[in-house]
């Protein structure tokens, strides 16, 4: 089912990116069984693009959902023909492999599909030809799939005409034999050069038997095709439809799928289509895969590894059909539901990035440079600089270990990553209100709380208007009932609440009036600790 998928939560914040990145890391150290690939589920924070690009570390891809693809089942070793092979050669593959069909290729393109039903309906369509009148053959063809020798005559020459067993009379034979047909004998020494003489365009000489000299020099006199063969007449005979082309029975009017498509609509496709497979093409138009329909039945879930969060509202399109592996958060206890029993890495600390540093430590691997930089940063970003109420002792003590793994002071390494955030960046009041934005699910509606930090929120909040108008467009599209934005100051060690929505349950909780639409808070810098509970509480979570 493809690599394990590491990631945190939607509107990813800086925790939640670096987080992500390591743990995949540690995982790929730790259980070389598997594949875990760190990706995300919206852009990247600027404090991430700052510090991945700090330390060299490439960022995860973006992704929009879990759900199983076609990338996922499908069949990536691959068999395939091309159009000049021949239906013996064919037929030896399916047989060999026990597959039912083969993609034809041709200059590195897809031709067509040549399945075991389209050789079936050759042999019975045989029933009713006569030989190669219809469909000439090369006498090379003919060489390879009765695995003779050509003893006289050009491999790349046609016939065109009626296949013949000699196993008459000469007599009655050379009066059956029209110019251009084959003709399948043994050791008849007197009927091979009366059906040269005849006019045979090709002599299959069976059982093992070499003509006589004589019938050879006849034959490059006539122009007569000569092949010895090992096989007997009756497996001669029966093998002479299969040197017919692949193109001339592969099937041109097939599913093509795309990689990225989710397995549930190319399922109903498939079933739906007369093959039982799908070549899968890329965006250029290259084979990458082939579809069966034992694929569909057998695909299992996406897994997945969920961090920094553990609600379905916070995390990707589709978690609910997918398989959740593992859990690290230091969030409350959400609703994701998992079929078996899991590892859930949950401490009530100051940011995932910690639990993940303790998780190098208690198997006794130092985490390189990068990594301990951007565990390093994530820590700093989520307690705020260690000023946050959420912060613990075991924070500040990873701190100052994953410090001096970098060889930084914290404090200083903080202030540069927050000066960077919004460092030649032009001023978006989407993006101040989205970057970190989560939903919260309550029995009256749906709570969002989006939070930003500068270390100076003068800097933001001169865009109140604009801020505004955005929450309250971003409300009315997105069915908030409330929604509020925290722009915290790290050097002021505050945030300015600003509501838009219902302000009732915030006024309740705070005993404050929101009437101007935001008040300043010292002292707030936790979401989820200062905030969250509070609001979630008094709007009847």
């Amino acid at each position: 089912m493809g690599p394990v998928l590491v990631f945190g939560h939607t509107n990813p914040d800086n925790d939640s990116i670096c987080s992500a990145v390591a743990y995949a890391h540690l995982k790929n150290l730790t259980d070389p069984s598997n594949v875990y690939v760190p990706v995300r589920l919206g852009p990247l924070p600027p404090e991430s693009v700052w510090v991945l690009g700090r330390f060299g570390v490439e960022a995860p891809a973006e992704i929009s959902h879990v759900r199983t693809r076609v990338v996922d089942v499908m069949t990536t070793e691959l068999l395939t023909v091309s159009p000049d092979d021949t239906l013996h050669t064919v037929g030896a593959i399916l047989a060999e492999r026990g597959v039912r069909a083969l993609p034809v290729v041709g200059d590195g393109r897809l031709c067509g599909l040549v399945t075991v039903q389209a050789l079936a309906g050759r042999y019975v369509d045989n029933v009713t030809q006569s030989g190669f009148a219809e469909r000439p053959v090369t006498v090379g063809r003919l060489v390879e799939t009765l695995g003779g020798k050509l003893l006289a005559g050009e491999p790349a020459a046609e016939l065109k005409g009626a296949v013949l067993i000699g196993a008459m009379e000469p007599g009655t034979m050379v009066a059956r034999i029209r110019p251009g047909d084959t003709i399948i004998v043994g050791d008849r020494r007197r009927t091979q050069p009366m059906a040269v003489e005849a006019g045979a365009a090709c002599l299959v000489v069976t059982g093992g038997h070499q003509p006589s000299e004589d019938v050879l020099s006849l034959a490059v006199e006539r122009r007569c095709a000569v092949i010895a063969t090992a096989q007997d007449t009756y497996t001669a005979a029966r093998l002479m439809d299969l040197a017919h082309a692949v193109s001339e029975v592969m099937e041109t009017d097939i599913l093509i799928v795309e990689p990225e498509t989710l397995l549930t609509e190319a399922a109903e496709d498939l079933f739906a289509s007369p093959q039982r497979e799908a070549p899968v093409l890329d965006s250029t138009g290259h084979l990458v895969g082939l579809l069966t329909r034992t694929n569909v039945a057998r695909a299992g879930r996406r897994r997945v590894i969920l961090v920094d969060h553990n609600e379905v509202a916070q995390s990707a399109d589709g978690v609910e059909d997918a398989a959740v592996v593992e859990i690290v958060d230091h969030h409350r206890v959400g609703d994701i539901q998992t079929a078996l029993p899991i590892t859930f890495l949950g401490n009530p600390v100051g940011a995932t990035a910690t639990i993940v540093a303790l998780r190098y430590r208690d198997l006794d691997i130092d985490p390189p440079l990068g990594i301990a930089g951007l565990l390093l940063s994530a820590v700093l970003t989520d307690t705020v600089l260690l000023k946050s109420p959420t912060t613990t002792d075991v924070d500040r003590e990873v701190v100052e270990w994953l410090a001096a793994i970098v060889g930084v002071d914290p404090v200083e390494f903080a202030m540069e990553m927050f000066r960077a955030r919004s460092s030649g960046e032009a001023f978006s009041a989407e993006a101040v209100v989205t970057r970190d934005l989560k939903e919260y699910r309550t029995r009256d509606g749906v709570v969002a709380i989006g939070q930003v930090e500068s270390v100076d929120a003068d800097d933001i909040l001169t865009h109140r208007d604009e801020i505004v108008a955005c929450m309250e467009s971003l409300g009315r599209a997105r069915g908030y009932d409330t929604l509020a934005l925290m722009v915290t100051d790290v050097v002021r060690e505050g945030s300015e609440l600003i509501v838009t929505g219902r302000r009732r349950p915030l006024e309740k909780a705070f005993g404050v009036s929101f009437e101007s639409g935001s008040v300043w808070f010292d002292g707030m810098l936790s979401r989820k600790k200062q905030l969250a509970p509070r609001l979630l509480e008094s709007a009847g979570h």
